[in-house]
């Protein structure tokens, strides 16, 4: 899926069954939409994410699918769900189209970043910053070993330097959020813990297993191997469940 595929799908979307919201914008102008269910204003709400790193688009193939096929569940969710479909159009735009396709001031730019021949490999942002590292999750880390621009692995000049992670990390303390999902490419991996401990930690890997036992996905550990993701910043920061998905 491309942005404008994206946008296409969010206009054929049913406005009276969702809610459309625009949480920010990229460097490059792209709207960073969320799609709101609400089933009750006093429900507490669930995120679910997808494109946060461009050469994996397919998760928003994927969360696209789930939107549409929300009625066949609906009688069973006794919380709100606000999907944002697509993080990174930046990256994906890049990722998906030829470099022709943009001026020759980006053509510039993104010619310096890339490090690779193949475009449907780029990972990061326009900036050539990998946004699952922009987070403030022990961002000081720096387990990635590139320290400037690059398709990928680069986690910025200081967590939320982009206009991206600000937006997606401002709307998930906008609301009264209890967990998060974050769908990536691929692996049939669940990634739970960010150095949690105690009852958060026995809460956390619980939920996990649920879902590895509806996917036979392996629950595995990801502590000591990376810093600034999304999730990471989740369980640290809000102390609260969330999973990062590696869809096979």
């Amino acid at each position: 899926m491309d942005y404008s595929s994206l946008q296409n799908f969010i206009e054929s979307i049913d406005k009276n069954i969702y809610k459309i919201k625009i949480i920010g914008k990229t460097k490059m102008g792209k709207n960073l939409y969320t799609v709101l269910y609400e089933k009750d204003p006093s429900f507490l709400w669930v995120i679910v994410t997808a494109g946060i790193h461009a050469r994996e688009h397919l998760s928003c193939d994927f969360i696209c699918y789930y939107i549409q096929q929300i009625n066949t569940f609906a009688n069973n969710i006794n919380y709100n769900i606000a999907f944002l479909p697509m993080i990174n159009p930046d990256g994906i735009e890049i990722c998906t189209k030829n470099l022709q396709n943009f001026n020759q001031k980006w053509q510039k730019k993104l010619k310096k970043i890339q490090n690779i021949d193949d475009n449907c490999m780029f990972k990061a942002n326009a900036n050539g910053v990998d946004l699952n590292n922009n987070f403030d999750a022990n961002w000081k880390n720096h387990f990635s070993n590139k320290t400037k621009p690059s398709s990928q692995g680069y986690y910025g000049k200081k967590p939320f330097s982009e206009k991206e992670t600000c937006a997606v990390a401002k709307f998930t303390k906008s609301i009264n959020t209890f967990m998060t999902i974050s769908y990536h490419l691929k692996g049939e991996e669940i990634y739970y813990d960010f150095f949690q401990n105690g009852e958060r930690r026995k809460r956390d890997r619980q939920i996990a297993e649920i879902f590895a036992k509806s996917t036979n996905y392996t629950v595995k550990t990801t502590e000591n191997v990376s810093s600034g993701g999304y999730k990471d910043w989740c369980v640290q920061k809000l102390k609260i469940p969330a999973l990062t998905i590696e869809l096979g």
